[in-house]
């Protein structure tokens, strides 16, 4: 018979708490977000650059989790999950971003800038490029290039075909190459 005060200092797998935060045990889900919280802030900062929506973006992709825990069905793929979750988020603030700088630029003629003065001159060039890009794209090549998933892990937290993923990140890649080949 197994010793119940080493089975408490056991950490549960992901699985077990996804179960245990289904059954509404609120333990269970503080136990997934101290987990996994750091991570899928470092994704989105990663993604955003520097950026004031990081927690906010980080705290929706928690609570949107756990409505939608239910619908995990490889339990063993929570990260994943919140993962594709906080990318979702991503891509709304930037689409919407994008869309409030433009309609800037029509209004006033000119589209506010934003630069961070800490950031090396290669990571500000870099984001630079990257905010020019329609926003799936670019979170498409930041998971892939920075983040280090795979194209097919890229093309189910986009929700696009691996075809289209596959396209996009080479369009980037051949367009940043271009970019340092420039004068």
């Amino acid at each position: 018979m197994p010793n119940p005060a080493l089975r408490s200092t056991t950490p549960a797998s992901d699985e077990a708490l996804v179960e245990r935060a289904c059954a509404g045990d609120e333990q269970a889900f503080t136990a997934i977000y101290r987990r996994h919280s750091a991570h899928v802030a470092a994704v989105v900062y990663r993604l955003l650059g520097h950026d004031g929506d990081l927690d906010d973006i980080v705290q929706e992709t928690f609570v949107e989790a756990l409505k939608g825990l239910d619908a995990l069905r490889e339990r063993s793929k929570l990260r994943s999950f919140l993962v594709a979750i906080a990318v979702r988020r991503i891509q709304a603030r930037l689409s919407f971003r994008y869309r409030m700088k433009s309609l800037a630029a029509q209004l006033f003629g000119v589209a506010p800038t934003v630069s961070d003065p800490e950031a090396r001159v290669g990571v500000h060039a870099l984001y630079q490029a990257l905010a020019t890009l329609p926003p799936k794209h670019r979170i498409a090549w930041v998971l892939h290039r920075i983040e280090g998933y795979t194209l097919p892990e890229v093309a189910e937290q986009t929700t696009a075909s691996l075809a289209t993923v596959k396209r996009w990140v080479a369009a980037i890649d051949e367009a940043l190459e271009a970019n340092d080949a420039a004068p």
